[in-house]
C-alpha cells in the first residue's frame, strides 16, 4: 500500500473511491487508514520507548564500569520491566545475569539467561544467552543438560563458539572422540585472525588419537 504524504491526500483518494466504488470499499479504506495512523502512532511510541530504554541502559553501563552491582541490577530491572519489547531488555538481562554469577546467585542468572533464549525475535542475543547458559550449566556439573541446550541449534555465525563449548561438554562427559571432533570444527570455523591457542590447548589435553590396527 502506498504511503501518503498527508492526511489531505488520503481524504482526496477516499472521495475518488467513494465516487467509483461506493460505501463498501470506502468503509474498508477508512479502517485501513485508521490502521495506518495507528501504526504511525505505535511507531512513534516505540521510538520514544527505545530512546528512554537507551538512556537507562547508559545508566546500567555506567554502573557496570563503576562496579556498582546493585545499580546494575536496579537499572536492569527497570529496563526489563518497562521496556520489555526493546532490544535493551535482552541486553539488560545479559548484564544482570553476569552480576548474578559474580554474586554467586546462579539460579537468578539462569532465569535471566533463559528469558533471552526464549526471545525468538532477538537471535543474536539469543545465541549469546544460550552459550552463557550452557556454560553455566556445565560449570555446575550438569553436562548432559548443557549438551541438550546446544545440540540441534542453528548456530548461524556462532559455529566456532558452539563447537568449542560442545568440545568442553563432551570432554566433561568423557567422550574424547566427540570432544576432539568438536574442537577441530571450532578451529576450522574460527576466523584466522583470532587466537586459536586456547582451543588448541584443549585439543592437546585430550591426548593423542588412538590408532586402531
Amino acid at each position: 500500500m502506498e504511503v501518503y504524504d498527508s492526511e489531505r491526500e488520503q481524504l482526496d483518494v477516499l472521495k475518488k473511491w467513494w465516487q467509483q466504488n461506493g460505501k463498501a470499499i470506502v468503509i474498508g479504506s477508512i479502517l485501513g487508514i485508521g490502521t495506518l495512523v495507528g501504526w504511525q502512532q505505535w511507531q512513534s511510541g516505540m521510538q520514544e520507548s527505545r530512546e528512554a530504554a537507551s538512556q537507562e541502559y547508559g545508566v546500567l553501563l555506567d554502573n557496570m564500569e563503576k562496579q556498582n552491582l546493585q545499580g546494575v541490577k536496579e537499572s536492569g530491572a527497570t529496563i526489563m520491566n518497562n521496556f520489555a519489547k526493546t532490544p535493551y531488555a535482552a541486553l539488560a538481562a545479559l548484564a544482570v545475569a553476569k552480576v548474578n554469577v559474580e554474586e554467586g546467585d546462579t539460579a537468578s542468572a539462569r532465569t535471566h539467561l533463559q528469558k533471552v533464549v526464549d526471545q525468538k525475535d532477538q537471535p543474536q542475543f539469543q545465541h549469546v544467552a544460550r552459550l552463557r547458559l550452557a556454560r553455566l550449566v556445565l560449570d555446575e556439573g550438569e553436562a548432559k543438560q548443557a549438551l541438550d541446550l546446544v545440540k540441534s541449534v542453528d548456530v548461524a555465525g556462532f559455529a566456532s563458539a558452539y563447537d568449542e563449548l560442545k568440545g568442553d561438554i563432551h570432554a566433561a562427559l568423557g567422550n574424547t572422540a566427540e570432544a576432539r571432533s568438536a574442537y577441530e570444527r571450532a578451529i576450522a570455523a574460527m576466523d584466522a585472525a583470532l587466537d586459536q591457542s586456547i582451543i588448541k590447548m584443549k585439543l592437546d589435553d585430550l591426548g593423542e588419537t588412538e590408532v586402531t590396527l
